[in-house]
């Protein structure tokens, strides 16, 4: 039995370097083979498991996520490289509290940015995923999976490699990353998925999923199969620099995607400036100056009232 307990604690250790030395983002095929060979053996699946418990339970806690406090998993895999003997007790005393307390279910993680606001959270494993304005987010890790719910808005991820899938479910569509930057944007209309590296393959309402390239998007229309298109991958993610860029768009377009930023509206007072079409770049949440822009070039005035912004057809002079 001393034999056995010492056994299982060696294997711990070895789970725990292996869990460490595969959070490196650099980690090569060759690497991978050597953990799959050693995985094969069911004694070390279940040691990599209690190790995955384990790390989950503090992802769970309430000092995994703190704003104020450093990400607990990045230096996870440093402590256990640097004592391994201390992270299989550790390990043991958090797997000896789990098996004490009752089974509790899991809580997704919520992030929320209001109408102007954009943050950036970076999560346990590494990855990082960039809020854009009016934006709500649930992340939900467990022992089998890294699983997303982009409840509403506009989000960059930027996945870290790991051995569990990392999956986004926007709308009626479920993404599966392949260690990749991609882009979704939810919207009343569809679900846009805009990939700028990696590889991402996307299903609708659980079909054959479709595989993107770098510098493709695919629209997801309610009741329709995606479309996939090419796109830019400088235009992915250029919300971040807090400027939009309009090319050729309908003014309906722009002011619909200008109105996300600022809590002052702009509305188009006569229905016939809808179909006119601008292009240029503009500071998001800007919106006096937008309007100001739009009467160089466009047969429009704009008149402030309240919290909002007018559009209004320019008099023709009489002749």
């Amino acid at each position: 039995m001393v034999q056995d307990r010492f056994s299982d604690f060696d294997r711990r250790e070895a789970a725990a370097r292996w869990h460490a030395e595969l959070q490196d983002p650099d980690v090569d095929e060759r690497i991978w083979q050597a953990f799959r060979a050693w995985e094969a053996d069911p004694a070390n699946a279940a040691a990599y498991q209690e190790i995955e418990a384990a790390l989950d339970l503090l992802d769970q806690s309430s000092l995994a996520d703190s704003p104020s406090s450093p990400s607990r998993r990045p230096r996870m895999p440093h402590l256990l490289l640097a004592g391994a003997a201390l992270a299989v007790v550790l390990v043991a005393a958090l797997l000896a509290v789990t098996a004490a307390s009752p089974v509790r279910e899991l809580r997704p993680v919520i992030h929320v940015t209001e109408i102007g606001e954009r943050a950036e959270v970076t999560l346990a494993d590494g990855s990082r995923i960039h809020l854009n304005t009016d934006t709500e987010i649930e992340i939900l890790f467990s022992q089998q999976a890294r699983r997303l719910h982009l409840v509403s808005g506009q989000a960059l991820f930027e996945v870290a490699p790991g051995p569990r899938p990392f999956m986004v479910e926007a709308g009626d569509t479920e993404t599966i990353a392949h260690g990749t930057i991609f882009d979704i944007y939810r919207r009343d209309e569809g679900v846009r998925i805009a990939l700028r590296e990696g590889a991402v393959s996307v299903s609708q309402n659980h079909t054959a999923p479709i595989r993107l390239h770098p510098g493709q998007q695919a629209l997801a229309r309610p009741g329709q199969p995606p479309q996939v298109t090419g796109i830019d991958p400088a235009r992915i993610g250029q919300w971040q620099s807090g400027t939009l860029a309009f090319d050729n768009v309908t003014l309906a377009e722009a002011v619909a995607e200008m109105n996300r930023y600022a809590t002052t509206r702009i509305v188009i007072a006569d229905p016939a400036l809808a179909a006119e079409r601008i292009s240029g770049v503009f500071p998001a949440g800007e919106q006096h100056a937008f309007a100001e822009a739009l009467g160089l070039y466009l047969p429009l005035t704009a008149e402030s009232q309240a919290d909002r912004i007018m559009l209004i057809r320019a008099d023709a002079r009489p002749d």
